[in-house]
């Protein structure tokens, strides 16, 4: 059964939102070209992948904080004063959360890795966190979620609070990965989730809708997938003391990009 809401939900016109936003990201294309033009960087135009970062490196700058807004009201509850000892921030792009973490109110916070393969976001992403007063607290890490055991140094049982906000859409291999993430963390540590999920109305029309927008969503969202089960393969990761995930508020089958949201605990 589809989960009830917990909140009015959107009319039928919702299902138009994600045009709104694909045509938002595909302004970009051009402004990212001649930028990488007139700097002579011209690498990105001989690899569609390289351009696609620049593309959505630019992109996000402008979208990161107008999303930032949209969902703070859901992911602020979820995030603020939540964390504490080493944490692993999955995917934090520009940073655009990083003051949710703010030393000054969250003291329990010990270590904070940033992963973040996406160089371009690097820069913005090292300020906010200087921002936040988490010098020397913060270090990005330049590889995917797939290498921290290697590139990344991180050993199992090693990490108190996994952070996953929006990313685990885009990774590669995202079943496999959240299945190596699981060891990282210490027994009774915690995972911490906003994410976009596959739609809980199969019967609907909005299960189809949803296919259909994720034809292009991956290409102008740096790999975004909406269709995937994430709270499915969270869930079978391993073995959780506690489970407390949700719906976004008020989503329901208008929502062509819905959302699970809450925190597991590891088994003890």
């Amino acid at each position: 059964m589809p989960p009830k809401a917990t909140a009015q939900q959107a009319g039928p016109f919702n299902l138009l939102r994600p045009l709104l936003l694909l045509s938002y990201s595909a302004y970009y294309i051009i402004p990212t070209l001649i930028a990488l033009i007139l700097s002579l960087n011209l690498k990105p135009l001989l690899n569609f992948s390289d351009f696609k970062d620049a593309w959505f490196a630019r992109f996000w700058t402008f979208f990161g904080p107008l999303s930032r807004e949209h969902a703070a009201p859901k992911v602020m509850p979820l995030l603020q004063n939540s964390a504490r000892g080493v944490c692993l921030d999955i995917g934090p792009g520009s940073g655009q959360w990083l003051y949710l973490f703010a030393r000054a109110n969250n003291s329990a916070i010990t270590k904070i890795y940033g992963v973040e393969p996406n160089v371009g976001m690097h820069k913005e992403l090292r300020a906010n966190a200087t921002e936040a007063g988490l010098d020397g607290v913060y270090e990005v890490i330049g590889c995917g979620a797939q290498e921290l055991s290697t590139k990344g140094g991180i050993s199992p049982g090693t990490i108190d609070t996994i952070i996953t906000v929006q990313c685990l859409c885009s990774i590669p291999t995202p079943e496999r990965i959240i299945k190596e993430l699981y060891p990282l963390l210490k027994p009774g540590g915690q995972w911490l989730v906003y994410e976009h999920i596959r739609t809980k109305f199969q019967g609907d029309f909005v299960a189809t809708w949803q296919r259909t927008v994720n034809f292009v969503w991956p290409t102008f969202f740096n790999g975004c997938d909406i269709t995937r089960p994430t709270d499915e393969w969270l869930l079978q990761a391993g073995e959780w003391d506690e489970v407390n995930l949700h719906p976004g508020v008020g989503e329901g089958k208008y929502d062509t990009v819905p959302h699970v949201i809450g925190t597991l605990i590891k088994r003890r």
